[in-house]
């Protein structure tokens, strides 16, 4: 086991003269009066002697403590609580000797809503009244909440919990039930099997009134039995996630070379949950939409959320569980490698989904989207306090992170990169591991210096962006960094990646078979016919064409060549709109694109299309000219693909198709198309008139028909969506309609929406739906960040256990805003309140509304003169 003192010594840790080998805890909850009792028994080692034992407790009321050593039971002459740093300090008469001893400690805890350690949940039974569950949220540093404890990922220990519940409740942990006692007759201690060797924040437990669905693998050498847990009701809306559930494990212990190594895994739907999943070991938790889904009632993006969702937790139960990072500013090693291999579940489970080029529309530009600004933060981010982790759980060490291990795996190939996973997993298994264990092992399978090659992509900032030209019959390419301010300085600027380039076919002057730029620059002959840099989108950076280019690649878009794929010609998409808006190029040079995907008939290229062709509307939405041209163009576009689609959901039709249908119905609708707001009106109209007409707006539809009333309407068409949201009896359905309330235009409606957002009907969870509504719609965005100016105070108390909550809160009512007095406003609404819980947030939110507001200034004329030539 690896409990090494940490090497860097302005981390916040806890002294490593006592260490933690086994927990023993007993805990008691009260669902009515919203408490819970505690008492816990740690098997200590004490390294050196000792009269202090320091450990971690938040929000909890130690009774007693004692600690027996060599058989004597000894107390603490005094006991400290310091909650800066949610820490206990037990102060002993006499030195503690070096050896073994029992810490007991006899402690209270609050039963909170916070949604943060062991909290309380709350949903309506089947008669309309409030019952309550019990369940745990750790990660990052929230077991202190439960339970006193040495609550860091390398103080790993082995776990033995009691819950003692009411006899009609269900009691869940990470490990199956070992033995069940009634204490009376209306309450039961329920004890559970030891656990493995794990860290604090992946220990969970739940209470409440939950049923199941079994299923077990069929291909491991000890079975599996794999449960979803749900509330009443609710069990069938589990059996996608079910069905899938022994399919990943059993792909997982095939690639990792380790099977699985717990007896059950369970999954559980909570109400109130902040993450989207938490990968407890054997005890997955879930938000309601990220797990449930109904294939009659459910829109269609739910299922591929649920699929990528239970594939990316089920991957931590090896890459976080087993092997565990030392520290947090290894996080990205959990998430990035679990959003990878999870993306490489998925696209195995379901080869028609196009899973990778979606990875390249969504995860990659989420990542390089949040790494073109100046407040981002290298992959592996130095953490020295505790309170600054959940600032790094963002797109960064997700998405970038992932991104960079599927540049990776690919220089590398998939089979030696695996390789190189099974033999780290080996030999770190039940232990923790850095960055450098991950390269180590990589490096001794591939016989490469991985270390080398990807050390500029994790602990530096930034992405590079490849400048294209071409003079005298020959291509240079050269690199630089990217920002989407387009203002990089030369300090900023003197980082050289390895830069896979992927040029396409492949120069005969490139020998290095995986065509790894190391220099600043390079130059090959310019090819007879069209040539891609970057194919199939694995590499992690921009590309800069020259227009000779561009032409070249979009005449064979049209002619429908093989040389561009369905990654490609989405990447290309992604690069040109990213250029344009940071003033790399013109945004007429991406219209002048977009125009070469007249006969594009696939979803993920539509997605993007749409998206940012969308997205020039809405950030010019205060120029009418603009936004009408823009619209216009808009219109022309999607004009065929709505003949062809229609609005109906043919029998048998393919996934990905009835996906596209909602991508251009949603274009069009925004862009005001005439033929797709007056159906829109007419299904809704027969929707809200009689519950039979349910299926006249498909599941996969109804949001964008609601936001197409709403924006077309008033306030009947409000209430009528309103009244849905009330009635809905789906967690997934209330989302689709908290997501198009925010597109309401009459000022009082809009008022009426954002008090909804902290009111008792929506769950503070889902505040963030309301807001992305609010923030797409032009009419909403000024009143709404002054409605968040007003309800600070509110929203500040309401997520204090929660700080990427308020920094959504920030963020989202900007992140679609132009104008830029709202950059002095916001600086100055923040200068006088404690903001470093959320300050990357409110960094990103105003540099946002910086390039946000250069990007129109910018482009006024030229765009107005472009769209003036084509005559929309």
């Amino acid at each position: 086991m690896c409990n090494k003192p940490a090497a860097n010594p302005d981390r916040v840790v806890l002294p490593t003269n006592v260490r933690p080998s086994h927990y023993t805890l007993t805990i008691t909850p009260d669902l009515k009066e919203f408490t819970f009792g505690g008492y816990v028994e740690i098997d200590l080692t004490i390294h050196e002697a000792t009269k202090d034992i320091k450990l971690n407790t938040k929000d909890l009321t130690i009774k007693t403590t004692s600690i027996e050593v060599d058989g004597k039971t000894h107390e603490p002459v005094s006991t400290t609580h310091d909650e800066h740093h949610d820490t206990t300090t037990f102060t002993f008469e006499s030195e503690l000797p070096k050896g073994s001893a029992v810490l007991r400690i006899l402690y209270d805890g609050i039963l909170s809503d916070k949604m943060a350690g062991f909290y309380r949940s709350s949903y309506k039974d089947a008669e309309g009244n409030t019952q309550y569950m019990g369940v745990t949220q750790f990660e990052a540093t929230d077991a202190r909440r439960a339970f006193p404890c040495w609550d860091e990922p390398a103080a790993k220990a082995t776990y033995t919990i009691s819950l003692v519940v009411p006899t009609e409740l269900v009691a869940l942990s990470n490990m199956p039930v070992s033995s069940i006692t009634q204490v009376e007759p209306e309450q039961k201690t329920v004890n559970f099997e030891k656990t493995p060797i794990m860290s604090t924040y992946l220990v969970a437990w739940a209470v409440g009134n939950f049923e199941y669905i079994e299923t077990t693998t069929t291909k491991l050498e000890k079975p599996v039995t794999c449960r979803v847990y749900t509330l009443p009701g609710l069990k069938e809306q589990g059996r996608f996630a079910l069905e899938i559930t022994p399919k990943v494990l059993e792909y997982f212990s095939e690639i990792f070379g380790t099977a699985y190594p717990l007896p059950k895994l369970d999954h559980l739907a909570v109400p109130d949950f902040d993450a989207g999943a938490m990968e407890n070991w054997g005890l997955v938790t879930y938000r309601t939409v990220a797990l449930l889904f109904d294939e009659k009632t459910s829109d269609l993006r739910f299922k591929e959320q649920v699929a990528a969702t239970v594939a990316h937790e089920l991957a931590h139960q090896w890459f976080g569980n087993l092997v565990t990072m030392e520290w947090w500013e290894h996080l990205w090693l959990n998430e990035g490698f679990a959003t990878w291999v999870g993306t490489l579940a998925v696209d195995h489970l379901f080869p028609k989904w196009d899973t990778w080029p979606t990875f390249v529309v969504d995860d990659m530009q989420r990542g390089v989207g949040l790494d073109s600004l100046r407040s981002s933060h290298p992959i592996e981010v130095p953490v020295n306090d505790p309170h600054e982790i959940h600032q790094i759980f963002d797109a960064i060490s997700y998405s970038k992170g992932a991104s960079v291990i599927r540049m990776l795996s690919n220089w590398l190939t998939v089979d030696v990169f695996l390789a190189g996973i099974r033999r780290y997993l080996k030999k770190h298994e039940y232990e923790n591991a850095t960055t450098d264990d991950l390269w180590n092992a990589l490096s001794e399978e591939s016989k490469v210096d991985v270390r080398e090659f990807m050390n500029t992509w994790t602990r530096v900032i930034g992405v590079p962006i490849l400048n294209v030209t071409e003079a005298d019959g020959v291509v240079t390419v050269e690199q630089h960094r990217f920002l989407s301010t387009n203002d990089v300085k030369p300090e900023e600027d003197e980082t050289v990646w390895w830069v896979p380039l992927g040029v396409h076919p492949k120069p005969a002057s490139i020998t290095d078979p995986n065509q790894t730029l190391k220099s600043r620059a390079l130059s090959f002959e310019v090819p007879e016919g069209p040539y891609l840099f970057n194919k199939d989108y694995s590499g992690v950076f921009r590309t800069n064409y020259p227009p000779s280019a561009i032409s070249r690649i979009g005449k064979a878009i049209l002619e429908g060549s093989d040389l561009v794929g369905l990654s490609d010609r989405a990447g290309l998409v992604a690069d040109i709109a990213s250029l344009s808006k940071s003033g790399h190029t013109a945004t007429a040079n991406f219209l002048d694109l977009v125009q070469y995907y007249k006969n594009e008939e696939t979803y993920v290229v539509w997605e993007l299309l749409a998206g940012r062709v969308g997205e020039i509307a809405s950030i010019f939405a205060g120029d009418e000219r603009i936004n009408q041209g823009i619209k216009h163009f808009q219109r022309n576009l999607v004009d065929r693909m709505v003949n062809k689609l229609g609005w109906e959901f043919p029998e048998g039709e393919d996934y990905l198709t009835s996906r596209l249908r909602n991508v251009i119905l949603r274009s069009a609708g925004r862009a005001g198309h005439e033929a797709t707001v007056q159906e829109a009106k007419r299904r809704f109209a027969l929707f809200v008139s009689d519950p039979a007409h349910d299926s006249i707006l498909h599941p996969s539809i109804r949001q964008t028909a609601f936001e197409i009333v709403l924006v077309n309407g008033g306030e009947e068409e409000f209430r009528h969506i309103l009244k849905y949201f009330h009635a809905a009896p789906k967690q997934d359905q209330q989302v689709i309609a908290l997501l198009a309330l925010g597109f309401v235009q009459q000022p009082e409606l809009i008022a009426e929406v954002q008090a909804l957002a902290i009111s008792e009907s929506v769950r503070p969870q889902d505040i963030f739906y309301v807001l992305a509504g609010l923030a797409a719609n032009p009419a909403s965005r000024r009143p709404t960040w002054e409605w968040v100016k007003d309800n600070w105070t509110t929203l500040a108390n309401r997520y204090k256990s929660s700080m990427s909550m308020l920094g959504a809160c920030v963020k989202y009512p900007l992140s679609q805003s132009s104008d830029a007095s709202l950059i002095k406003d916001v600086k100055e609404f923040f200068a006088d309140k404690d903001t470093k819980d959320f300050q990357r947030a409110l960094d990103q939110a105003i540099e946002g509304l910086d390039v946000n507001s250069a990007w129109v200034a910018r482009e006024q004329q030229g765009l107005s003169e472009w769209l003036s030539l084509n005559k929309y």
